[in-house]
């Protein structure tokens, strides 16, 4: 299976369980941040993508990290997304900034553009191992749920 093909339909999981109110569960650190979805969770986003791409493909990636700034202070943001072996960027929250909001269906695949060489303070680092948290593993399963179906 190519790539986007699999990106999408791992970002369509998302918004499916999303709009059934899958993600609508309040925990300790408030609502589950995947109900924001694409916005405020590119993190969590990218260590699911990444746990998904590992355990079924084998597709092995790192997690870049940015500080997106624009002429606005109050759009100041973190920002994250996958890197390939390759270099290859996955960004299934993309749609969220304006200069990427073209892409179809809200994810960037691709080389790194003038979007990802403005971010400041960038940084590529392994992904966070989404086994050691309750509330990524429950996210995972009902974005697999969504995904068989």
């Amino acid at each position: 299976m190519e790539i986007y093909s699999i990106v999408t339909s791992f970002r369509a999981a998302i918004m499916k369980a999303k709009q059934n109110g899958e993600f609508n569960i309040r925990g300790v650190d408030g609502w589950d941040r995947m109900s924001n979805f694409p916005g405020g969770c590119c993190d969590d986003s990218c260590d699911l993508l990444a746990h998904y791409l590992c355990t079924e493909y084998g597709i092995h990636t790192r997690q870049g990290n940015g500080r997106y700034r624009d002429n606005n202070p109050d759009n100041t943001t973190n920002h994250a997304w996958l890197v390939m072996y390759d270099n290859t960027i996955i960004d299934i929250t993309a749609d969220q900034f304006g200069l990427l909001s073209g892409h179809a269906g809200g994810v960037y695949i691709g080389k790194e553009n003038s979007f990802y060489r403005r971010l400041e303070c960038k940084k590529i680092g392994p992904n966070y191992d989404i086994t050691a948290s309750e509330r990524l593993n429950r996210d995972y399963q009902i974005i697999l749920n969504y995904l068989s179906t």
